[in-house]
């Protein structure tokens, strides 16, 4: 099996997501199929492997794949899925799905923060604060950056010890990928800015969760997606939920 390469534009996970659903609307990959492996697609997208999960969530909400023991991800056969949870970024325009996805981030993200906090073992901690140090150090900020900052906000979501906050964050990775793009394709000539604020902001967090204090990680998470929002233009707390 070989499927196209793509280009790299923002909308990856869903442009993966399409391809494949080609491939199953076609034939190609029949119900009961498996897929192939998350390292295979990563290598013929010329992608990373969260770009390959977030395109597989897209598709197991969609009823398109079931999860099995042992198998991984396969084609769902006729009654088998029901369409589950999705972040639509282009239901009711771009600027309304960024909201929307910032106030859900705010929920979820806050506390799993305390809880990891609170939870997190040995070696959770060590992922979020290994994350962190490639997230600082990647050279390709635009484009390797968003990669690692996606893990970060998983590796503290696994650090929870709650399976269904790192299941509802990672259906939220693709929102926050978008959000994470345009922040920067925005940024144009301050973007040395947003990389010193943004990095400042996970140290925050990752320090209060490495140093086990629930309340601080809540406050650095909650400054943290509200502060994103606010420099792509968003109030998070305006009474009219426009956010503008």
């Amino acid at each position: 099996m070989r499927i196209n390469a793509l280009d790299r534009p923002a909308r990856l996970p869903a442009r993966i997501a399409e391809a494949l659903t080609r491939e199953i609307s076609e034939g190609r990959l029949k119900p009961g199929d498996r897929l192939p492996t998350e390292q295979y697609l990563a290598e013929n997208f010329g992608v990373s492997r969260n770009v390959v999960r977030e395109a597989i969530a897209q598709l197991r909400s969609a009823g398109l794949v079931v999860s099995r023991q042992g198998l991984g991800s396969v084609v769902a056969k006729a009654g088998e899925a029901e369409r589950g949870f999705y972040v639509d970024m282009e239901a009711g325009g771009d600027l309304n799905a960024f909201q929307h996805v910032y106030e859900l981030r705010l929920g979820i993200e806050t506390q799993a923060a305390d809880f990891a906090a609170r939870r997190g073992d040995a070696a959770h901690l060590e992922a979020i604060a290994d994350v962190y140090e490639r997230m600082r150090d990647a050279e390709r900020w635009e484009a390797e950056g968003v990669d690692l900052d996606i893990e970060f906000h998983l590796a503290i979501a696994r650090a929870s010890g709650n399976p269904l906050m790192l299941e509802a964050i990672g259906f939220l990775t693709g929102g926050m990928r978008q959000t994470i793009v345009a922040t920067r394709e925005r940024s144009g000539e301050v973007i040395g800015e947003v990389k010193r604020l943004t990095l400042d902001e996970h140290a925050a967090i990752r320090d209060a969760i490495l140093a086990r204090d629930p309340g601080r990680a809540r406050n650095a998470m909650f400054a943290h997606i509200t502060n994103a929002a606010h420099r792509l233009g968003f109030d998070l707390f305006r009474e009219d939920g426009t956010g503008r």
